[in-house]
């Protein structure tokens, strides 16, 4: 059966230099995926990586590709259960506020073995080195000697990628990359429009690198990412950042409008897109950083030590830092891999709006607007790292929102879910040529 790939642009870095794997994914059909979310976890001198991919259409049919630093072993691979991702996604998201109070605009810191593929095709350049049954996926790690043999293979046997990713798959041959594939197994039930279970792999490295290229050559546009990256809460942990890319400042602790008529991802875009594209067109911004009780405020929803353990952390809630990184960028400006560091600061920061309302413009200014003087200056002084403490904020009551669309963000207290727009990247996968 033939099947279409589309990246996803999820990629995690090793020990090698520029060891990094790319998660290239899609199906037979007009597959969409609403969000690319990943975890990445480094500690103790290990790498975990974890992508949720939440399909609509035949899920049966989904495929990945992923470049991996070393030969995964069968215990290298899981399948996580549960809700850990949704948990990340409620706990981190940007709120909406119907009673905010004061909200300082310190940014509310603080300082606290089945067959799953053939070995024919690619010419006698491909090895399946080893298969593997994981959960509902079926795994095979491959090794290759040659860009244009190992592209064969993965056509011959449905995992297609566009031709201008034959460069990009030489660089990783030469680099001494393995790659794993996975699909879901042919004895799998799995509803059509269903979330499939995050795909988690691990192997032994300490340089945070997130290769784009790949995923962005079979990009028909515009892609936004989540990155979750847990680190210790010490000196050699704390804030992640991207080093080689454009940070952008989305100003917040502000009225952004009437959740009765107005939309909040529509808002939100709005913010958004004008500062990526001054930045070029590839950029990132800080939504969340904290560790446990750090945030003000706080959604209605915690992380807990089970989450921590399952995305491959060792220790509790008080030992981890967490960072919430929104990157966005198009196939013509992803020419670098993006670099990630762990900066050792430990300033937590919280995006927060406040809802248009009399209570809340007696003491907050609309956004786009000029800072008050009890208000103060926004937070961000574009490193990264955000304004020493702040005072915390006073407990709010959470508006309601639209939760229909693409999750990400959030509202504090009893409130559902806010939908954050995350444009351009639930768009139909291209079909795989026949034959």
């Amino acid at each position: 059966m033939p099947v279409s790939m589309f990246p996803l642009a999820l990629l995690l870095g090793a020990a090698p230099v520029h060891a990094c794997p790319t998660v290239a994914t899609g199906t037979t059909q007009e597959l969409t995926y609403d969000i690319a979310r990943t975890a990445i976890v480094r500690q103790n001198g290990r790498i975990t990586f974890t992508v949720s991919i939440n399909p609509e259409g035949q899920s049966q049919d989904f495929a990945l590709v992923l470049p991996v630093p070393a030969l995964l072993q069968e215990s290298d691979i899981a399948v996580l259960e549960g809700e850990t991702f949704a948990n990340l996604d409620a706990y981190t998201g940007l709120l909406t506020m119907q009673d905010a109070g004061c909200i300082p605009a310190d940014g509310g810191t603080t300082d606290s073995a089945p067959e799953s593929g053939s070995d024919e095709g690619g010419g006698g350049s491909v090895t399946v080195e080893a298969e593997y049954l994981v959960g509902d996926y079926q795994i095979a790690i491959l090794s290759a000697t040659e860009s244009e043999g190992l592209f064969s293979w993965l056509d011959d046997n449905g995992y297609h990628l566009a031709e201008a990713t034959v460069p990009v798959l030489e660089d990783y041959i030469a680099e001494g990359m393995f790659f794993m594939t996975a699909r879901v197994a042919a004895e799998a039930t799995v509803a059509d429009g269903t979330p499939l279970p995050p795909l988690q792999v691990g192997y032994d490295g300490d340089a945070f690198s997130i290769p784009i290229r790949l995923a962005a050559r079979n990009s028909p546009g515009e892609q936004d990412m989540l990155i979750y990256a847990i680190t210790d809460r010490s000196d050699l942990g704390g804030r992640v950042a991207i080093s080689n890319y454009s940070e952008i400042t989305i100003p917040d602790k502000c009225i952004w409008g009437d959740p009765a008529t107005d939309d909040f991802m529509e808002f939100y875009e709005t913010e958004f897109r004008p500062r990526w594209a001054d930045a070029g067109f590839a950029a990132w911004t800080t939504e969340w950083a904290g560790a446990a009780g750090s945030c003000s405020p706080c959604s209605g929803t915690a992380i807990s030590d089970a989450d921590l353990e399952a995305l491959g952390f060792e220790g509790g809630l008080e030992e981890h830092f967490l960072t919430r990184l929104h990157v966005r960028y198009t196939p013509d400006t992803a020419t670098q891999d993006l670099m990630l560091y762990a900066s050792g600061l430990t300033e937590s920061k919280v995006t927060s709006f406040a809802d248009d309302n009399p209570m809340n413009r007696e003491c907050i200014e609309v956004c786009g607007g000029e800072p008050s003087e009890d208000q103060g200056a926004d937070d961000s002084d574009g490193s990264g790292s955000g304004d020493p403490a702040g005072e915390a904020a006073p407990e709010s009551t959470p508006s309601d929102a639209d939760s229909s669309k693409r999750s990400g963000c959030s509202t504090v207290g009893g409130g559902s879910l806010v939908a954050m727009w995350l444009g351009g990247l639930a768009v139909g996968l291209r079909r795989r040529r026949d034959g």
